[in-house]
């Protein structure tokens, strides 16, 4: 029987262990999606206690400590965290197979060497344990980002923030632009440009109490579509010259439904007069932010994700309680690929089409997405390739697990080149959640291994060992067009 959790957990041929150990692990992290709050960074209290940072606001432990019968006081709630440590060890011990039991324990042993199997029956000493190691290091944010080689952290900005906590991070002499460019350990922090609100008008009050928000930062009054492109201009080239150098798009279908500029200044009035729009008006006014963004983004560089099939707040009386982000999101199974599609050929047609990664919370979608990304994956005319220019991107959220990583590699790998892929990321608002691209280096290790051992691929340098390094670094660090910082650079 193997140990549980040890130094070859998940390798288990020769070739993976060896590919991790000696290829792979201990490379920097590029972590180009996450949802870490650059206020926190930029102040880098020192943490207090293991239970508030991993249970202050993480809704994947509140979904399996609900299903475990923990009353809400113990997750979204107001309950001592002695008492909700102990609930969320209670709830792992009825979730095998889920990737909370292995990310809470490789959590535990590499930020605090803790090896122990965390129980119901322990979790009190252990949270002592951990307290103890947390108070006598200082641990902070930016320690825990150095403790684990983060070079590049993109957050996640409306376009209407003023980015002055990115501003204050970029400024500090110990750990801004000038720490980074001078060879010392720091992460680059940069800003990432979500503009949702700007395309969601389901509630038209919230959406023109936005719209006023946005054309404040940008400077003008918002009173066609016009001014709303001309606004999320302005906010783009603001967000580019902080560093920004992605987009980001969450979208239960990609809209496609193409209107006149007359049109959509008719829907934008209907909205600023206080009244809703019907469903297809409100699809036309989402396509067409959604492209003018994409457009901006070429012609600057920037990569865009798009992120599709969240059915999100499924839970009304969770909604009022909570509001977004309390765990009452699931997976849509809606049809995607053909709107998708012709949003991504209307694009290339007009040659700005930006480098876009796509990803799906419905896994049977996997190879389908991974097919259509080949279908433009070309450079145009007189354009340098791109490698990779268009990703089927990493398994994410309800997906990204044992199993599910597995099958995300495999089926990609079967219909496209797995090799241009940028990677892991971790999508997660905790400091602590870094040890998930350790558990995803692993698998892909694990599923590299088992190929090369089975005959399946050469063991060729040019194939296995290169293909791990790239995907664990290599790529993201070349393709997102960000400079990392010098410490990360010197790596080879």
């Amino acid at each position: 029987m193997k140990a549980f959790m040890d130094k070859d957990f998940l390798l288990d041929t020769p070739t993976a262990r060896s590919l991790f150990h000696d290829r792979t692990d201990g490379l920097p992290i590029f972590d180009y999606h996450c949802h870490l709050s650059p206020r926190e960074i930029a102040e880098d209290k020192p943490f207090t206690d293991i239970a508030q940072i991993w249970l202050g606001g993480d809704h994947y432990k509140w979904r399996i400590m609900r299903s475990n019968g923990a009353d809400e006081s113990l997750c979204s709630g107001k309950a001592d965290w002695a008492d909700k440590f102990v609930a969320y060890a209670a709830a792992l011990e009825k979730s095998p197979g889920n990737p909370l039991l292995h990310w809470s324990h490789l959590e535990l042993q590499r930020s605090y060497g803790i090896n122990d199997v965390l129980t119901s029956r322990n979790a009190l000493a252990i949270r002592e344990r951990a307290n103890a190691i947390i108070r006598e290091r200082g641990d902070s944010p930016r320690s825990m980002l150095k403790a684990y080689k983060v070079a590049v952290v993109c957050t996640t900005d409306d376009p209407a923030d003023s980015l002055s906590w990115h501003d204050a991070i970029a400024a500090d002499p110990e750990f801004g632009a000038a720490a980074a460019a001078s060879g010392a350990q720091c992460s680059r922090i940069l800003p990432a440009f979500r503009p949702d609100k700007a395309m969601n008008a389901s509630d038209a009050a919230a959406w023109r109490g936005y719209v006023a928000q946005l054309g404040a930062a940008a400077g003008l009054e918002i009173r066609s579509f016009t001014d709303l492109a001309e606004a999320l201009s302005r906010r783009h080239a603001y967000f580019h010259e902080r560093g920004c150098r992605l987009s980001d798009h969450a979208l239960v279908v990609p809209p496609f439904a193409l209107a006149t500029e007359d049109e959509l200044d008719t829907i934008v009035a209907l909205l600023l007069s206080g009244r809703t729009a019907e469903e297809h008006a409100r699809e036309k006014l989402a396509t067409a932010v959604l492209l003018h963004v994409a457009r901006l983004n070429a012609k600057a560089g920037w990569v865009m994700q798009l992120h599709i099939g969240a059915l999100r707040n499924t839970n009304t009386r969770l909604f009022k309680l909570y509001g977004p982000d309390g765990g009452g999101d699931a997976i849509s199974d809606a049809v995607i690929i053909a709107p998708l599609a012709s949003f991504l050929d209307r694009l290339d047609a007009e040659g700005l089409l930006p480098k876009t990664i796509v990803y799906s919370l419905d896994d049977t979608k996997n190879a389908s997405l991974a097919t259509l990304a080949q279908c433009f994956a070309g450079s145009y005319s007189g354009e340098k390739g791109v490698a990779g220019k268009l990703q089927y991107g990493a398994a994410w959220w309800f997906n990204d697990h044992l199993d599910g990583m597995i099958r995300h590699l495999v089926q990609t790998a079967s219909v496209s080149a797995l090799g241009p892929w940028v990677g892991m990321l971790t999508d997660s608002r905790s400091f602590l959640s870094y040890p998930r691209h350790e558990y995803f280096r692993r698998i892909l290790c694990k599923v590299v291994g088992r190929w090369v051992e089975d005959g399946e691929l050469p063991a060729d340098e040019a194939y296995a060992a290169s293909l791990v390094r790239n995907i664990s670094w290599f790529n993201a660090r070349d393709y997102f067009g960000v400079e990392v910082p010098a410490w990360a650079a010197k790596i080879l």
